[in-house]
């Protein structure tokens, strides 16, 4: 049985929250590194797989845009592990080219009852994917969450958050049980103006974040490589069960 949950992330932005089975996650597939170089994707270029960048100055908000949409929507065609992390390298170096100060000042609302305050709102929407701005308190906290089906590009835009990723060991339960799962810690890594963190529907997918002193501000640009079936806050334990590992005990938060 299904249970739903409408989340408005911001005014007219509704995201389902759906406790149903998790789709597995393939902890042991031979992925291609969240930090694959510049160099990784030329040679996949020369080889013919990934668009070439036209150039490599800086970019405004609308050059990204103009420049970024037909390559993403050719390399959005390859839903693989492989075909994703080429899709999400050229996104990072993308958004490396980003002009900050020319990012438009987006209309952001509170997102749940989160305290220091979390706002969300809409920066673009398209194809193949949507760009989602954030802004957390100084010292808020965004909870660890999944994405099932989709892949995220998250920009630093000012101010600091520390930024980490798990992945699933194994198989999880379906959001709606409370059995424990074990999750690994990926990343664990501060996000400051201009620097990115990208998940994948198949590595990295879980994240979560804590602002620093001064808050933060970022936007992620999100892309679904299969059906959008919603998703789950996690809650994680205090202390890693295997320390040289990262493992951690884990449940889906109702």
């Amino acid at each position: 049985m299904e249970k739903q949950t409408s989340v408005e992330v911001s005014p007219g932005i509704i995201i389902e929250r759906r406790r149903m089975l998790w789709l597995p996650v393939l902890a042991v597939t031979a992925l291609v590194s969240n930090e694959a170089t510049a160099q990784d994707v030329t040679k996949r270029s020369e080889a013919g797989k990934t668009p070439a960048p036209a150039s490599t100055g800086p970019l405004n908000w609308t050059e990204f845009l103009n420049q970024s949409l037909s390559p993403a929507a050719e390399l959005h065609r390859d839903s693989s592990p492989q075909g994703q992390d080429a899709y999400l390298h050229w996104l990072a170096l993308m958004a490396a080219r980003l002009q900050l100060a020319t990012i438009p000042d987006t209309k952001l609302g509170q997102f749940e009852k989160l305290e220091p305050a979390v706002y969300f709102g809409p920066s673009y929407r398209g194809k193949p994917f949507f760009i989602i701005e954030w802004r957390m308190e100084p010292g808020a906290i965004l909870p660890p969450h999944c994405h099932p089906n989709a892949s995220v590009c998250t920009v630093g835009i000012s101010g600091e958050a520390r930024i980490s990723n798990f992945e699933i060991i194994g198989q999880a339960p379906e959001f709606a049980s409370r059995q424990s799962f074990r999750v690994r810690e990926t990343h664990n890594e501060i996000l400051t103006p201009g620097r990115t963190n990208t998940l994948s529907a198949t590595r990295d997918n879980i994240h979560t974040l804590q602002a620093g002193k001064q808050g933060a501000r970022g936007m992620d640009i999100s892309t679904y490589h299969g059906p959008n079936i919603g998703f789950s806050f996690l809650e994680l334990e205090s202390r890693p069960t295997n320390i040289e590992q990262r493992l951690y005990e884990a449940v889906w938060k109702q």
